[in-house]
């Protein structure tokens, strides 16, 4: 039960300004979304389900979707990726995914997101007739019609308000298999016996590459991601693509630390030198490094272990790295997570950690940023300096398409706006 923040109530929450920086197009489109693409685009559901062997559909309708595909609970995060594939078949062509972008920056807008990154995996997304920089341009023109039109509105255009704005990451895979799309398969036909870590590695370059080529096209593209197990996947394997990225002045971030240990973390951090790391969850899990040794080859004593996590956390906190925490997500993918009050989250407060509150996957998640905001608020009982830091470090972490001036700019505005935002919120309860 919240007892600082009292008067911060659902609807004074949605009127601040916040950022979704960790934020799946994939995992972002309602039911009713993919089956209206589906319709549009003559694919039936329930034979893409008994392709896949996904959901097991029999109707194919809005409220199948819900019970078999969007579920409420999931075991394990192998279980919770397993729809991505099923959405990802309306998601192929320049109608769907522009569709589905612009439903998406409108649902942010209901919640007062001012700033967002949607990230995306474009070879998920590739298939013959329809390439790279469509894919890319769809999305983007999809978001920018949302944003055309909500920057519209009087009280942003005489300046009392923020514009909306946002950026594009793209996502490389650190596991790949040929049932990921056409991209993959086709991938596997011309490097048959390939190693599968050079395989990815190879796929992954051309993720960093397309990168640079889309933000030098003029798109909003700011960042480089990597996401997908990590168990077995290490993120070394991809530092060609991140120090690619690095050189081209790209803002890097990289799945590390959600079902995996403290290890994952650091490979991300100094192998990678990613500037964010989504989720993090395991990065004080001292119990959970699984292959670090001595020199002698034992392996890491109690203190040994504390001292390796102990590098990590002040590594990221010195070098102002920041976490994109997903907390809804976390409980369906993490078991001990449940009970949220078991979240770290209190110790990355502790430590002085950068956070990044985001939502992951918007539909499979069946969660809003404002959600996650009220579990801020209820569960870990925040108050308004954290409230304040935690929104403002989210526009302070982004990747922002723009200059270093015109960022800084932005931001001034945006504490502006979250300022009297706050003020008048008080002044109701008075």
């Amino acid at each position: 039960m919240k007892k600082n923040l009292t008067y911060m109530d659902r609807d004074s929450i949605k009127l601040l300004p916040k950022t979704d920086l960790h934020l799946h197009l994939d995992g972002s489109i309602s039911p009713q979304t993919v089956v209206e693409l589906a319709e549009k685009q003559g694919i039936d559901l329930v034979a893409v389900s008994k392709e896949l062997g996904i959901g097991e559909l029999k109707t194919g309708t809005v409220e199948e979707l819900e019970k078999k595909i969007f579920k409420e609970t999931y075991d394990h995060l192998g279980e919770y990726l397993i729809p991505f594939e099923f959405i990802n078949v309306v998601l192929r062509c320049k109608e769907g995914l522009h569709e589905a972008s612009y439903r998406l920056a409108c649902d942010n807008f209901s919640e007062g997101v001012r700033y967002m990154e949607v990230r995306f995996a474009p070879q998920k997304h590739w298939k013959n007739g329809f390439g790279w920089m469509e894919i890319v341009a769809a999305i983007s023109e999809g978001i920018q019609k949302a944003a055309d039109e909500f920057n519209e509105k009087p009280e942003i255009k005489n300046g009392t308000e923020p514009e909306f704005k946002f950026g594009l990451i793209l996502c490389a895979m650190r596991m790949i298999n040929e049932n990921m799309g056409d991209y993959f398969k086709y991938l596997y036909e011309l490097h048959v016996g390939m190693d599968l870590q050079n395989l990815s590695s190879m796929a992954s370059m051309e993720v960093a590459k397309l990168t640079s080529m889309a933000r030098d096209e003029g798109y909003p593209v700011v960042g480089f991601d990597l996401a997908g197990r990590e168990d077995g996947f290490p993120a070394e394997v991809h530092r060609e693509a991140y120090l690619y990225c690095y050189d081209q002045g790209i803002g890097t971030t990289c799945h590390a630390g959600e079902a995996y240990g403290p290890e994952s973390i650091k490979s991300a951090v100094k192998d990678c030198m990613a500037r964010r790391i989504g989720h993090g969850t395991q990065l004080f899990k001292k119990r959970n490094i699984y292959h670090k040794r001595t020199d002698d080859g034992s392996k890491l004593s109690k203190v040994q272990r504390y001292e390796y996590v102990r590098d990590i956390v002040e590594w990221i906190a010195e070098n102002r790295i920041t976490l994109e925490v997903c907390l809804k997500s976390n409980s369906q993918t993490l078991p001990e997570y449940r009970d949220l009050k078991s979240h770290p989250f209190p110790f990355y407060l502790e430590n002085n950690i950068r956070i990044a509150l985001s939502t992951d996957n918007r539909a499979i998640s069946r969660v809003s940023i404002t959600d996650e905001y009220e579990r801020v608020i209820d569960l870990f009982n925040i108050d308004e300096k954290q409230l304040k830091k935690l929104c403002i470090g989210g526009f302070k972490a982004s990747f922002y398409p723009g200059s270093y001036i015109e960022k800084r700019k932005y931001i001034h505005g945006i504490i502006d706006f979250y300022n009297k935002t706050l003020e008048d919120i008080k002044k109701k309860i008075v």
